[in-house]
């Protein structure tokens, strides 16, 4: 199977949302959304010869929840750079016009 087919059959049984759900618990919906499609952006540039190692080992579950964590946890990472930070920059419109 190539890259674009591993992709896929993750995002056919939702995987990368069942874990980003158990691991992001206290993150707002929207942020976890951005972060499964993080993910599934990390393995579509990856090499294409590794991924189908830990698709026909199984051990892309375990791949899956570290690119997670990492993403989470990590400072200067792509969820925190494009999500979080985004988010302590902005104030909500209510907040401006009283509402």
């Amino acid at each position: 199977m190539d890259r674009n087919g591993i992709v896929e059959a993750l995002a056919r049984q939702r995987r990368v949302e069942g874990f980003v759900q158990h691991y992001a618990r206290g993150v707002p919906a929207a942020d976890q959304q951005d972060l499964s499609q993080i993910v599934y952006l990390a393995h579509l540039r990856m090499d294409e010869d590794k991924l189908r190692d830990l698709w026909e080992t199984g051990d892309i579950d375990f791949y899956l929840r570290r690119v997670i964590r990492t993403q989470l946890y990590g400072k200067r990472k792509d969820f925190d750079r494009d999500c979080r930070r985004f988010g302590r920059r902005t104030v909500p419109i209510d907040d401006i016009y009283g509402m």
